[in-house]
């Protein structure tokens, strides 16, 4: 996991740790034809596949071919998958559990922080949600709304001298 944080989401990607015996093999096959060098670009290709998103509202796994969204209210449960080797390199698969679906998040570093992080997300999002949104109140207005432009052009005339001073007034009050 490397996250990138900017102002509204954080970026995660998978770690190199989850494809450590790929890379491994790959330089073990090297000397045999330059086989080792296609897995190495295999293995980094492999990695690199697909990145996460996270916001504040939702989680986003994007791929070359796919873009999924989950938001972070619809998630009931999220577990902790790894094996014996991931459990050595500290990196695991994070499942999203919704009601509708899953989602996996593939070779996260520190995968139990970042279970708690998630969870705390989870709490909030459906914090936020559950409270009644607030009400704005339509203000009033004081006039009509074209009256404005019609005192604009009244008080031009009036500048312009081309309406005197008591007719200037006469007319304003109509707007008042």
């Amino acid at each position: 996991m490397t996250p990138q944080s900017t102002s509204q989401s954080t970026s995660l990607h998978i770690s190199w740790k989850n494809h450590l015996v790929g890379y491994l093999l790959s330089v073990l096959l090297i000397p045999l034809f330059g086989l080792g060098l296609l897995g190495l670009y295999w293995v980094y290709k492999r990695q690199k596949r697909i990145s996460y998103r996270v916001t504040n509202t939702q989680i986003s796994s994007i791929g070359r071919e796919y873009h999924r969204n989950v938001d972070l209210a619809n998630i009931e449960k999220v577990e902790v998958r790894q094996n014996w080797l991931q459990k050595k390199l500290t990196v695991a698969d994070l499942v999203l559990r919704t009601p509708t679906s899953r989602m996996t998040l593939f070779g996260m570093e520190n995968p139990y922080s970042l279970k708690g992080l998630l969870e705390k997300a989870v709490a909030a999002e459906k914090k936020r949600r559950e409270q009644p949104e607030k009400k704005t109140r339509v203000r009033e207005q004081e006039y009509d709304p074209g009256s404005m432009e019609k005192i604009d052009y009244l008080t031009g005339l009036w500048q312009q001298g081309l309406l005197s001073d008591e007719d200037y007034k006469k007319e304003r009050k109509h707007f008042e």
